[in-house]
């Protein structure tokens, strides 16, 4: 995003007085965060939970089709998106899990509303399209992988064939995209080769348990490009070309490190290939012990892991969910743990808006902190709530995982 249009944005945020009120609510938390974080106990981190789920049934039950949105202070909510609607549909799912959370029922109406809506819009190349609903876009492999989380928790919640039927078809068209030297090098996002596809992959390995025939081919695709992502990371476990813009490539947010590692971690248990867990773990021990050291993170990294612009909190959710991954694996990894608890009441400190809110904003996980910062401006993505859900439910351990 441009100066101007960054200028834009601020110009119209303050033009509503509730606005004024967020904007003297962020300033408090900024200027007494410590102490906020201090006083979070169990009680306000389930608060989050339930706010937050609420917050998501909301944003897809707001437009005029079944998929979720994105809501920002200054031009309101956008139509739907494909991709992140896919992937709320497990969030939704798990918490209905547990039925003493108070939005248990909506919250399955609500993903198979949303499960229905994705089969409809499904292209006839087996891909879903990229962007927001109204951008018509063509089928993009990472949207794609999103969405193919929503149809397995789906298919498994209700046994109705048509997710899976529409599944392989996906699937078989986002292996379509892989040339031979592992990188999915068309019909991804902006046409950029880009390492996240890690996290396209580990929804795909998910689902060769039930496609036994595909199981040995998906497999060799899958090592084929995780072996491809590992020779872009360094030996300081940075990774190249894994930002989602091509003029800060060489400095990417957390929120695609989070992505690129928390698919290597996932892909490396399914595969039982230690290379690819190690390859995680590494970037997620770096992150960690930044963020226990400073109490923060940048929303950038640089190569050096030298950090810049403000904190994005959906990336911060990601590590979150990541660390608690390692931990559960590791009793030892005691960073991981340390971390995530630390992380989770942070997110759910700048969730706690602070004045009173509107259904359209109430429970919401803004994309910067503080909620001016560069990425997603001024803006409530549906995708850091989404993931900010799945860390408290794993803090909480809501469905009583063991």
């Amino acid at each position: 995003m441009g100066a101007l249009a960054y200028s834009q944005r601020w110009a119209a945020f303050f033009k509503k007085y509730d606005h004024w009120r967020y904007f003297f609510a962020e300033w408090n938390k900024l200027m007494y965060l410590k102490s906020y974080r201090k006083h979070h106990n169990a009680g306000a981190l389930e608060k989050s939970l339930h706010h937050g789920v609420r917050w998501l049934i909301h944003s897809i039950s707001s437009g005029t089709d079944r998929g979720s949105g994105t809501y920002y202070h200054h031009s309101g909510w956008t139509s739907s998106y494909p991709e992140t609607t896919g992937y709320i549909i497990p969030s939704l799912l798990h918490y209905a899990q547990n039925e003493e959370g108070p939005w248990a029922k909506s919250a399955v109406t609500a993903a198979l509303d949303a499960g229905n809506w994705l089969l409809k819009i499904q292209h006839a190349d087996g891909g879903w399209p990229g962007g927001y609903v109204h951008q018509k876009r063509d089928s993009v492999v990472f949207n794609t992988g999103q969405i193919l989380r929503g149809m397995r928790t789906l298919y498994l919640f209700s046994g109705d064939e048509v997710y899976k039927e529409a599944a392989h078809r996906a699937i078989v068209w986002v292996w379509n995209q892989l040339d031979a030297e592992g990188k999915f090098s068309s019909n991804d996002f902006m046409g950029a080769v880009r390492v996240y596809g890690t996290y396209v992959v580990a929804p795909i390995l998910e689902w060769t348990s039930h496609f036994e025939a595909d199981k040995d081919s998906w497999e060799a695709k899958a090592r084929l490009h995780l072996d491809w992502v590992l020779t872009q990371q360094q030996d300081n476990f940075w990774l190249a070309n894994c930002d989602n813009t091509e003029h800060k490539n060489h400095k990417p947010i957390i929120h695609t490190i989070a992505y690129t590692l928390d698919g290597l971690f996932d892909a490396g248990c399914l595969l039982l290939e230690e290379k690819y867990k190690e390859a995680a773990i590494g970037g997620a021990e770096v992150l960690a012990q930044k963020f226990i050291e400073r109490g923060l993170l940048h929303g950038r990294y640089d190569k050096h892991w030298q950090g810049s612009e403000s904190f994005i909190p959906t990336g911060g959710a990601q590590l979150a969910i990541l660390w608690h991954k390692i931990y559960r694996a590791d009793k030892q990894a005691f960073w991981a743990g340390e971390a995530r608890n630390n992380m989770n009441i942070l997110i759910s400190v700048i969730a706690t808006n602070g004045a009173r809110t509107a259904p359209d904003v109430g429970g919401a996980l803004q994309g910067s902190f503080p909620m001016w910062g560069r990425y997603e401006t001024f803006g409530l993505p549906n995708w850091a709530t989404k993931y900010m859900v799945d860390s408290l439910m794993n803090e909480l351990n809501w469905s009583n995982e063991h």
